[in-house]
């Protein structure tokens, strides 16, 4: 199965220009020489001479045609798709009959006489194999797009329902503030319409992984706004570059069930250690808490939880990962949330949902 992959001109004819197009393409046309020749009379024997100058002659047609509809890309795009259809065959048929008199013509110098029943038969078998494929594109081609919506719907979906979730704690937060200390409960809202804003705003499939550090930040001010002492952060960041991506709403949910989880039932809280570094193209993100011996994975956590873990394979596939690990240490219980990815770049967010390295 040849695959291909889309660019953002969302054209059904893929890019034949590339190595592995390329390969496949001589591939599937030896197959078919190999089965042409297989296939003959039982009266005559299999030759390797035969095998041999036929996959030569189909590969001259398979490589200039290839190298037709690459150079035509560009061009063919901006019409119809029926006329780039056409044009993709008119041209496929005219390489096939410039080469098939080519090679007569090599194989018989000096009494050339065109062998046309040969040539409609080459004509035929040119005109079925080059139609069969661009139907094949053009059927990849809409699945394609019906995947990508479906993806996108599917995404949203997962991303609206963190977004009231950490919205309303918050503001649950702040009515508690209110009553105890109106310094603090205002500070809260300052932080909250930060979060409202980036929450509002964000349509993308990934963000700055700085922006989704500083909506963490302002999350856990204000969670230290209603714990106090109670809650300390230790950040351990390495050397990140400014364009790396993330999916948004991935590392604050695993804060906010470091907080509620963790430290807030425990009567001495504790300190929520969140690393974020890149090791071999892969960005690993860790957040570690103290837990009560008591206290298991909630159904609310593994929500969350599961929650990240679909829109990280939606946009990643295999690559990506979120594990979870319970152990004890020092006297204590600790949970750890473990994210990785494949390092992306924020100027890429338009190509990852158009089946870039899934």
């Amino acid at each position: 199965m040849i695959q291909t992959q889309h660019n953002k001109d969302d054209f059904f004819l893929p890019d034949l220009g590339s190595g592995q197009s390329v390969f496949m393409l001589v591939l599937i046309s030896e197959l078919f020489v190999l089965v042409q020749v297989l296939a003959l009379p039982g009266d005559i024997d299999f030759s390797w001479t035969r095998l041999a100058m036929l996959s030569l002659f189909v590969q001259w047609i398979v490589l200039s045609s290839s190298t037709f509809l690459y150079l035509a890309r560009p061009f063919l795009k901006k019409l119809p798709t029926w006329q780039s259809v056409m044009i993709s065959l008119l041209g496929v048929q005219v390489i096939t009959l410039l080469l098939t008199l080519l090679s007569q013509a090599l194989l018989s110098p000096i009494h050339f006489e065109p062998d046309w029943q040969q040539v409609n038969r080459n004509l035929l078998a040119a005109l079925i194999i080059s139609a069969m494929l661009l139907r094949y594109f053009y059927i990849q081609y809409e699945v394609h797009l019906q995947q990508q919506v479906i993806h996108n719907a599917r995404l949203d979906s997962l991303q609206a329902n963190i977004r009231p979730h950490f919205l309303f704690n918050s503001m649950n937060i702040i009515a508690s503030l209110i009553q105890i200390n109106p310094e603090k409960a205002e500070q809260a809202v300052e932080d909250l319409s930060d979060l409202f804003r980036a929450s509002l705003q964000n349509r993308s499939a990934v963000v700055p992984i700085q922006k989704e550090i500083q909506i963490s930040e302002s999350y856990l001010r204000i969670e230290q706004q209603r714990l106090g002492d109670r809650l300390e952060i230790q950040w351990q960041i390495g050397e990140l570059p400014e364009r790396l991506a993330i999916p948004p709403f991935t590392l604050q949910p695993l804060v906010e069930n470091a907080v509620y989880h963790g430290i807030q039932p425990l009567e001495a809280g504790g300190c929520i250690t969140i690393s974020i570094n890149i090791d071999h193209q892969m960005v690993q993100i860790s957040v570690e808490n103290p837990m009560p011996y008591t206290e298991t994975i909630s159904k609310g956590n593994q929500i969350a939880l599961n929650n990240i873990r679909s829109r990280l394979e939606m946009l990643y596939g295999s690559r990506a990962s979120l594990t979870t690990d319970i152990r004890e240490h020092s006297g204590a219980k600790w949970f750890t949330a473990q994210v990785q990815y494949p390092c992306r770049w924020d100027n890429t967010i338009d190509n990852l949902l158009t089946g870039t390295d899934h």
